[in-house]
């Protein structure tokens, strides 16, 4: 009796311990994020246009008010888009999120983030690069 309750508890620990665990997708290095550079809403035109970077003209080039998206939001949406290994809102367009520091993945990294940002309300609908 003693020997049969030792083998059902090793044939259990057994079984428990060659079960494949499931993997955990954790959330990107917010470190790793490039940083977006200006501020949504600056100098309202009164059309929905802002003033974004400055151009090669040294005059703000026009971007949508709501772009950047806070960091809240884009975080958000670039952990969805590296979770599923694509954008969410267009899924033909690939997206890997490597946090080596080769160049390939600063790279992998900025394509990533752009295509989040560029996709952020459906395919094509967010903010320009």
């Amino acid at each position: 009796m003693i020997l049969s309750r030792a083998l059902c508890a090793l044939a259990l620990t057994v079984a428990a311990s060659a079960a494949p665990l499931a993997s955990v997708k954790r959330d990107v290095d917010a470190s790793l994020v490039p940083a977006f550079g200006i501020q949504a809403g600056t100098n309202p035109d009164g059309t929905g246009n802002c003033d974004g970077v400055t151009g090669a003209n040294g005059q703000a080039v026009q971007i949508p008010c709501q772009c950047p998206p806070s960091n809240q939001t884009f975080l958000a949406s670039l952990n969805a888009n590296v979770a599923a290994g694509q954008a969410v809102n267009n899924p033909s367009v690939k997206v890997a999120f490597p946090t080596d520091d080769s160049t390939a993945s600063q790279l992998a990294r900025l394509n990533a983030a752009t295509v989040t940002l560029q996709n952020l309300n459906g395919t094509g609908v967010g903010c320009p690069q």
